[in-house]
């Protein structure tokens, strides 16, 4: 698979490693050459330049890639580059990272499928069943991703969530209030009966 990563931040180095193993053909694209310089040491070609150019696009082979992945840092890039791969060249199929939750409509109406931390997040907390043991695992690409509740201590409510700290390696995330998900916030307060939400990656 002839794979085309707009973008090559963390995301992007990370999504092509995982895609170089997999033996699929990677090429990079960033108009930012700190971040191609960090990608040196990926096998796949590095470009350098505006990802939203038509001719910049076509030397990065837009023409006969059969997925291109934007996921630069910036919502409006990802947004103008996806419009270009989609309308212009008619990529069989475009993935689109989404920082800004608010923009989805501005992707759904323009047919775009869209990847949102925020969204995947909060659905992972949804899922998650009354047990102090993991309550879910996902892989994030070569490591596993878990996520546990823990029963709020007695000594700490009224505590500031964000003010805790685990001494396990864990990032506490939000906590479980009853059937609601709170993420962490500078006013969260622990009260009776709250869960800890932790996340470890292993």
């Amino acid at each position: 698979m002839q794979v085309l990563i707009l973008g090559v931040g963390k995301l992007g180095r990370e999504l092509a490693a995982s895609l170089l193993q997999r033996e699929d053909q990677v090429i990079l694209l960033d108009s930012n050459k700190d971040f191609l310089q960090l990608a040196a040491h990926l096998a796949g070609t590095r470009i350098s330049g505006d990802m939203t150019d038509k001719e910049v696009l076509r030397s990065a082979q837009i023409e006969t890639a059969d997925v291109v992945c934007a996921v630069a840092d910036y919502d409006n890039i990802n947004i103008m580059a996806t419009w270009v791969a989609t309308k212009i060249f008619n990529v069989p199929r475009v993935l689109t990272r989404l920082y800004n939750p608010q923009k989805k409509n501005v992707f759904k109406a323009l047919g775009m499928e869209t990847i949102s931390s925020t969204d995947f997040t909060v659905e992972a907390f949804l899922h998650a069943i009354e047990d102090e043991e993991t309550v879910l695992e996902h892989r994030l690409f070569n490591d596993t991703l878990s996520y546990s509740l823990l029963d709020a201590p007695s000594n700490l409510l009224d505590s500031k969530l964000m003010d805790l700290q685990t001494g396990s390696g864990e990032i506490i995330i939000g906590l479980r209030r009853g059937n609601t998900t709170h993420l962490i916030s500078d006013d969260l307060r622990l009260e009776a009966g709250d869960r800890i939400i932790l996340a470890d990656l292993k």
